[in-house]
C-alpha cells in the first residue's frame, strides 16, 4: 500500500527524536507538539500518568462502550552520559539490549541542546573506547572518546546515525523500535478524525521497555487503563523467514514469553481478512514472533484482554545483520556492527489502515468464542449429525 505524505512525515519526525530508556522526553514533547496542531486538542485529550506514560483518548462512541487501547513504547536502547574524565573523555551509561561487541569502533551521537520549542539541535559527535558489560541492576558502562566541548551530565546519546530516509520503499532509521509504532498511533489517530469514527479508543504510550516494561507494569499494576479493555500492543520485531518485510504488518500471535488472547487475535485475522477481500493492494501476514518479549506480555500477565500487531524489523536495535540480502539498499552505519533499523513503508501503511478498521469495528466485537462455538455447531447439526449417526 501507498503510504500517505502527512504519515511519512510523522514517522520520519518521531524516528528521528532522540530517545533513551527513562528519557523519554524529547519524544513526549514531539507529541505534544503533535496534538497541539490542527486543531486536534480539541478531539483527542492529552494526559499523563503518574509515572510518564502518555494517554490520547479519542471518544466519539457511547461512553460506556468498552475502550479498545492501542499501545506502543517511547524508549530505545540509547546513552546517558553520567560525567567526564578530567581528559575529556566521556562516561556513559547504556541502557537496552545491544551485544558488547556490536560497540566497537562505533560512532556516538550526544544532543545536549534544545532548540525552540524543545526541538534539537545538531548533536555532538564522538565514538566509543571502552565497554563494561551490565551485571545485574547495574547497565552497562561506556567511554567515549573527548570531544573538544563539555557535555553536561544526563545528556542522551544514539548512535551517530543520519536522519530517517528511504530506497525502494525500505524506511531507515536511528530508531524504529518503537518509535514506528508511536507513530502509528498517530496516524491512526489522524484516521479516525478523517472518518469521524463512533469508537471510543485511547493510545498509551509508555516508557523504559526496552529495559524490563517499566512503564507498562506500572500501568498494569496500578490499573491506569481500564480493567475491561482490550490491549493492542505495537511493536517492531525482527524479521523472520515466517514474517518477511514488504509482505504486510504481522498479526503477532505471541512472542517469546507468552500467546495472546485467541478472540481478541482471532478478531484482528478477521478484520484484516476482510480487507485483503476488497483491496488487492492490502496483505498482511500472521506469525509467533519469538525474537523477544513485549509489553502485550505483561498485559497478558495481569489478566489484560491482549492481541498484538508488529512490524518486520531489520538491523534489530541497530545491530547490523549479516549477510545483508544482496538485493537490500545500502543501509547507513556507524561501526562496523552498528547500523540504522529498517522498516518497510508499504507495511506501514497497511499497519494503519488495518488499525483502522480494527477501531471502528471494535464496538461489534465480543471477547470469547461463542460465534465461533455457534458455527461450529451450526454445522455439525446441519449436515455433520446425520453423516455420523
Amino acid at each position: 500500500m501507498k503510504l500517505r505524505d502527512t504519515f511519512y512525515h510523522n514517522l520520519s519526525r518521531l524516528c528521528d527524536t532522540p530517545t533513551a530508556p527513562y528519557r523519554e522526553e524529547m519524544v513526549t514533547a514531539a507529541i505534544r507538539r503533535w496534538h497541539g496542531e490542527a486543531g486536534r486538542e480539541k478531539l483527542i485529550a492529552l494526559r499523563e500518568d503518574v509515572v510518564g506514560n502518555i494517554h490520547l483518548d479519542y471518544h466519539a462512541g457511547r461512553r460506556r462502550s468498552r475502550i479498545l487501547v492501542l499501545e506502543a513504547h517511547l524508549d530505545h536502547p540509547g546513552f546517558v552520559v553520567t560525567g567526564m574524565g578530567s581528559d575529556g573523555t566521556i562516561r556513559a551509561i547504556f541502557r537496552g539490549g545491544v551485544k558488547p561487541s556490536c560497540f566497537t569502533d562505533a560512532d556516538v551521537a550526544l544532543w545536549p541542546d534544545k532548540g525552540i520549542g524543545g526541538e534539537w539541535t545538531q548533536p555532538v559527535v564522538t565514538r566509543v573506547l571502552q565497554v563494561t558489560a551490565a551485571k545485574k541492576s547495574v547497565p552497562m558502562r561506556v567511554t567515549l572518546a573527548a570531544c573538544g566541548v563539555k557535555i553536561p551530565r544526563g545528556t542522551i546519546g544514539t548512535w551517530h546515525l543520519p536522519d530517517a530516509g528511504e530506497n525502494n520503499e525500505i524506511f531507515m532509521a536511528r530508531a524504529c523500535d518503537d518509535l514506528a509504532g508511536v507513530a502509528a498511533c498517530l496516524c491512526v489517530l489522524e484516521r479516525l478524525l478523517e472518518l469521524q469514527a463512533k469508537c471510543n479508543v485511547t493510545i498509551l504510550l509508555t516508557r523504559a521497555e526496552e529495559v524490563g516494561f517499566a512503564g507498562a507494569i506500572a500501568a498494569a499494576r496500578q490499573e491506569l487503563v481500564p480493567r475491561n479493555c482490550a490491549i493492542i500492543g505495537l511493536e517492531t520485531s525482527r524479521a523472520t523467514a515466517q514474517a518477511v518485510q514488504g509482505a504486510g504488518p504481522v498479526i503477532r500471535v505471541g512472542d517469546r514469553t507468552s500467546t495472546f488472547s485467541p478472540a481478541l487475535t482471532r478478531f484482528m485475522a478477521m478484520t484484516a481478512g476482510g480487507i485483503a477481500d476488497e483491496d488487492s493492494q492490502f496483505h498482511y501476514q500472521r506469525a509467533l514472533m519469538d525474537g523477544g518479549t513485549c509489553d502485550s506480555t505483561v498485559f497478558h500477565a495481569f489478566g489484560y484482554e491482549t492481541g498484538a500487531i508488529c512490524l518486520a524489523l531489520g538491523n534489530y536495535h541497530n545491530m547490523l545483520e549479516t549477510p545483508i540480502p544482496g538485493n537490500a539498499p545500502e543501509i547507513p552505519t556507524a561501526g562496523p556492527m552498528i547500523a540504522s533499523e529498517t522498516i518497510h513503508l508499504g507495511d506501514f501503511a497497511a499497519e494503519i489502515e488495518l488499525l483502522a478498521h480494527i477501531c471502528v469495528k471494535f464496538p461489534h466485537y465480543k471477547p470469547g468464542m461463542e460465534d465461533l462455538k455457534k458455527r461450529f455447531n451450526d454445522l455439525h447439526e446441519r449436515e455433520q449429525r446425520k453423516l455420523l449417526g
